[in-house]
Formats: structure tokens, sequence, C-alpha cells
């Protein structure tokens, strides 16, 4: 997927992640990443994620996709300058492949990625490769085995289908949401979450790339379908701790920054893929809580559900959080 120049052809994530090969294991991006929102410090983490997802499946046989990633945010990325990408390609075996990743701005490292890479992560072949082999009389493969927790509630409580799409979260208009209404106005389920303390309240919200790869479901296989999905993945619940705390929400929730209540940056993310199933251009669920808060520390952790109620990724992420003007006196616990 690698892309050398713009063309008015092109999606907005292969706009927005193209990349150009330097040399081997050396990659530059065609364009600069952008912050999450005008007020940020740097690059968007999202961004820089589905940057290096695409980078990493660049160095990998054709059918290998990646099923864990394990980052740091050392640096806030320049959004005026592409990023560079220098790839360590730590083994590379039948099934599996594992790339340290390095991202450089003026030589300067702002962000190093850990991905792990499988040539086995669908279990629709899974299932496929079975049959066929039981059909054949072979016998030799085993039953393939899955389970997950199911969605939460609000998975069906509200079909999405009936709730407003938003695309004022996202200066550059390439993600969309739909909140519950309850997600901005608490006092509609007040009562439920004020038997929960903090760490235990859940929020949910769907969320989709705008872009025109539909094709994509179809394509297991597809770098601009992960690259997607890392986009997709570190947006909003971190600010969203406001509303975790119940505190007065006077202004809209940002991607980043300096929001009403606290300044905030994610330290690191992490996300697991369950399954090659999904398309970060339909709509996906996802479910989150922050199980810890101690010395300006959030642990969040959250489940993206496909359409069909499919788990089929998870995040966990630490963020640093700064309350300023007394408002962490005001959460309630």
């Amino acid at each position: 997927m690698s892309v050398r120049e713009l063309t008015v052809n092109q999606s907005k994530l292969e706009q927005a992640f193209g990349v150009k090969k330097l040399a081997e294991n050396h990659y530059e991006g065609v364009t600069p990443l952008n912050k999450p929102s005008l007020n940020s410090r740097g690059v968007y983490g999202g961004n820089l994620c589905g940057q290096a997802l695409l980078v990493a499946m660049e160095t990998v046989p054709e059918g290998f996709t990646p099923h864990s990633l394990h980052s740091y945010f050392v640096k806030a990325g320049d959004d005026t300058i592409p990023c560079q990408f220098s790839v360590e390609q730590v083994s590379n075996g039948k099934n599996f492949a594992n790339r340290l990743i390095k991202v450089t701005q003026k030589g300067e490292t702002k962000y190093i990625v850990m991905i792990s890479l499988t040539a086995k992560n669908s279990l629709l072949e899974a299932n496929k490769n079975y049959i066929n082999n039981q059909m054949s009389g072979d016998g030799t493969a085993s039953l393939p085995m899955d389970f997950q927790v199911p969605p939460p509630a609000p998975f069906s409580r509200h079909l999405h289908s009936e709730l407003e799409t938003r695309t004022d979260f996202d200066h550059t208009n390439t993600l969309q949401h739909k909140f519950s209404p309850n997600f901005h106005n608490p006092s509609l389920t007040q009562r439920e979450e004020a038997k929960k303390a903090a760490a235990e309240r859940d929020l949910s919200f769907w969320i989709r790339v705008d872009d025109k790869l539909s094709h994509l479901s179809s394509n297991a296989n597809s770098k601009l379908k992960f690259a997607g999905f890392g986009v997709v993945s570190d947006s909003l619940y971190l600010t969203s701790l406001s509303r975790i705390l119940h505190l007065p929400l006077k202004e809209k929730l940002t991607s980043g920054g300096k929001g009403e209540h606290f300044f905030s940056i994610s330290l690191d993310h992490s996300i697991y893929f369950h399954d090659t199933e999904f398309d970060p251009t339909k709509w996906m669920f996802f479910n989150f809580r922050a199980p810890r808060f101690a010395n300006n520390r959030v642990l969040l952790q959250g489940s993206y559900y496909n359409e069909d109620g499919k788990l089929f990724a998870s995040i966990v992420q630490e963020g640093l959080v700064f309350f300023h003007s007394g408002s962490e006196s005001k959460a309630k616990l």
C-alpha cells in the first residue's frame, strides 16, 4: 500500500496514511499526520498508530495481519512534517512475525511501537478450512473454538440507525460518532450509575471512519483497513473521563489536549485484534471503563464490537491527567 504521490481518486485513508519506502526497513509518510484537535500539543496518537500498522504490514508476506500492538508516545509529534519509520524485523516465522518500529521526526524519537503479526487471525477462514478438511477425509484439523463476553446492554438499547451522526469531534472530518442520549446527559441513567463507583462505570458509543472503503470488508488483508482502525482506537475515551467522574460539562468533549476540567495526553497504547472480521468504515460499538486512577494516571480498558456483536478488538491505554481549577474536588467517586 505504498503511495508515492497523492491523487484526487484516493480515499481519505490513502491520502492521510500513504507511505513511501526510502530504503530497506525505512519508510516515510507521504503527508504530515494531523492533530486530534486544534488545541492539542501534537499529532493524534491514533494517526501514529494507524500509519505504524500500515508500515509493519509493508514488511511481511501477504496474508499476515496484526494481532497485537504495544506502543509508547515518547514526545509530541509535529503536524507540519511527515514521520519517518525505522523497522527492526525482530522475527520472521511461518505463522508469526514481530516488528519493532521507531517513529522519528528530524532525528528525534516520537513514538515506539512493537507490532506482532500472524498468518492466522480469521475465524471465518479457520471454519472453512476445518469443513474442507473434514470433507476431504483428512481429519487432522481441530475444531476451531471461540467464546466472548456478549455486548453490553447499550449495544441493543438504542439502535445506531436511530442515533444522530456527529462529525464535530474530529476537526479533520475523518471520524464519525453516535452517542446514546445518556452519554452527554447522565441524569437519564443517574439512578443506575449512582450504584456504581467511578471505576465500575462504563460508557459506550458508536464510531466509524468516514471513507469510501466499503470494499475493504471483503478483504481481510487490507493494510488500510488496519490503519483505519488505528485511527478509531484512540478516539474520545481519555477525555471522556469527565463523564465517568460525573463532572459538569459546559463544553463539548474533545479528542485530546486541554479540556474543561483537565489537560490529558496518552502515555501508551495497546491493541489486541481478536479477529479480522471488521470494517472501520462501518459502525463499530465501543464500550470502555477506567478501572484505576492514581498519581495523575488513568488506566482505560475498552472493547470493540462489529454490527453483528462480535468482539473483534480490545484496547488498553494509560493517560496522564492534570486537573485544573479544582475540578477534581467536584468528582463523584
